[in-house]
């Protein structure tokens, strides 16, 4: 197995949620990083061989973020690339992934980090595909909605159920506790 090095991080500034960089998409955020490292390096950017991003709340604007970062940094249509969704350890499993690229020999040069704008999170609904309007249309905030389901449908933790095993629908709250991530629209 080849041994793989990380040549040269970089990263933007961090930025609190709804703070100065709130107009900034993870998209835009995943590009200035990317453009930054390929100035700094010198690296052609034909010559990259992979862009592995890690990303937890990505939506129909930049799907598979690392694709779209690829194109909009000017890397050209023959570079592939990929999200990875680890939560917390993304960006983390990013770098994993393309170490295990170069350490199998499939490339030489990967791209691998992760990107996100949290105050970008969008809201949906799975209400109005189908209608939806005699009962109402149910909008989730999908920042409090990951929190909450990233466990899956049995195993949800809020701070109203701590250690709860008690098995909850993905569509309900615990018992006394409000729905702080759904809004319903009448």
């Amino acid at each position: 197995m080849r041994e793989a090095v990380i040549c040269e991080p970089v990263r933007t500034p961090i930025g609190r949620y709804g703070g100065m960089l709130r107009s900034l998409t993870a998209v835009d955020l995943g590009v200035a990083a990317l453009r930054g490292l390929l100035d700094l390096t010198g690296v052609p950017p034909e010559s990259v061989q992979d862009v592995v991003l890690g990303h937890c709340y990505p939506s129909s604007e930049g799907p598979a973020i690392g694709r779209v970062v690829a194109l909009d940094a000017g890397l050209p249509v023959t570079v592939p690339g990929m999200q990875v969704d680890r939560r917390c350890g993304s960006g983390l499993q990013a770098v994993i992934q393309a170490a295990l690229q170069i350490g199998n020999g499939d490339n030489e040069i990967v791209v691998a980090g992760g990107a996100e704008s949290m105050s970008n999170v969008p809201f949906y609904s799975t209400d109005m595909r189908w209608g939806g309007a005699r009962g109402g249309i149910k909008v989730h905030d999908g920042l409090a909605r990951g929190r909450t389901t990233a466990g899956g449908r049995w195993q949800p933790r809020t701070r109203c159920s701590p250690g709860s095993t008690r098995p909850m629908s993905a569509n309900t709250s615990p018992p006394g506790c409000p729905s702080s991530s759904t809004v319903r629209i009448r």
